[in-house]
């Protein structure tokens, strides 16, 4: 079977530990984690793993199965290319050899949608969004102007499809009694 990428939309309640044993089923699989991003929803004391891997969609669907019998997970999914809303992050710092050459990498940052974030005759800072390729194809341009370190987030996305968060959490119940629920998320409801 063809291995493709998909993402792994879990939506889960916050909490202590909940990351190991999530990456413990993607271990016990012997499946590489592409890219990982965690963060919490509109809705306070709920988070949202967003988990890139290449699969084949047997196993996603296997992996998903399992993640979803989680006590602290409310809701897993997958997801192909096709049927997200996806970005990521990047920060690039380009190295000049040449203090002249700031207004050929604002001019470069101009045409690719960057952000200057710093500047002086020692380095540039960058910041821009996109996918991959398209931050892999900027870094290669930067490089022309100087030796470049660059740092990119984990993807984070939109379902075009699928399940949205306000559809899940009525059909669960009495938040009180879900299992793992703590008080506290109560409270400050």
């Amino acid at each position: 079977m063809e291995q493709k990428k998909y993402t792994i939309n879990i939506y889960t309640e916050n909490m202590v530990g909940l990351l190991s044993r999530i990456t413990a089923v993607f271990t016990r699989r012997h499946i590489n984690i592409e890219s990982l991003t965690v963060s919490e929803t509109e809705k306070k004391g709920i988070s949202r793993f967003t988990i890139g891997i290449c699969v084949t969609e047997d196993m996603v669907s296997k992996v998903v199965k399992k993640i979803n019998t989680v006590v602290e997970v409310i809701h897993a999914e997958y997801h192909t290319d096709a049927d997200l809303i996806s970005s990521e992050l990047a920060l690039f710092k380009v190295n000049l050899e040449d203090g002249k050459k700031v207004a050929g990498v604002e001019a470069l940052a101009m045409q690719n949608n960057a952000r200057v974030l710093s500047k002086n005759e020692q380095f540039v800072v960058l910041e821009k969004t996109g996918n991959r390729e398209t931050l892999e194809a900027f870094l290669r341009s930067l490089r022309n102007y100087g030796e470049t370190e660059y740092v990119r987030s984990g993807s984070i996305a939109l379902t075009l499809s699928g399940i949205r968060l306000s559809e899940i959490l009525p059909q669960l119940p009495d938040m009180k009694n879900y299992p793992g629920y703590s008080m506290a998320h109560h409270e400050e409801n």
